[in-house]
């Protein structure tokens, strides 16, 4: 073994590194922003850019939206971006405006199967891979109400999926 460790401790110290460094950029961009800055603005987009669509493909299923609410979104970024604490994860910060922005929208559009909130809480879990307490900081609600609607989702999915 080579003085540098074992492959087992060098790369999880290398990705706690390298997730730490793309905070301080995300954090830095946010700064840019808050000050004016477009083109921190146009980086910070595209970014976040996949992740949205996604999301909002997911829990919308309407392809016809995703670019409005993904702009939406990052508009509310530009206009809310002096207000992100300065211990909130800039990543969850952006999927909650994502979050409210595409409930406003969604509200009475009438969705079959699970409803937004329960759509929501299933990207967010299984292809955002955020945490429980994140979401429910991203939805502003409780981690016990997060449970009630993955289980609520999961159990509309079974009813109304074709066996």
């Amino acid at each position: 073994m080579s003085d540098g460790g074992s492959l087992g401790e060098v790369v999880p110290a290398r990705l706690s590194t390298a997730r730490r460094t793309a905070r301080s950029a995300e954090r830095e961009l946010i700064a840019a922003i808050s000050a004016g800055g477009r083109s921190a603005m146009e980086e910070l987009y595209f970014l976040h850019f996949a992740r949205l669509a996604k999301f909002f493909l997911h829990v919308t299923g309407r392809v016809d939206l995703v670019e409005d609410l993904i702009n939406d979104t990052m508009f509310d970024v530009w206009r809310e971006s002096a207000k992100i604490g300065s211990d909130t994860s800039v990543p969850a910060w952006i999927m909650g405006l994502a979050y409210s922005r595409g409930q406003m929208r969604l509200a009475a559009a009438g969705l079959t199967g699970p409803s937004f909130e329960e759509r929501a809480v299933l990207h967010l879990v299984y292809a955002g891979g955020f945490s429980r307490q994140s979401i429910a900081d991203i939805m502003d609600t409780s981690g016990v109400r997060v449970d009630v609607l993955l289980t609520d989702a999961r159990h509309r999915l079974r009813r109304t999926s074709p066996s």
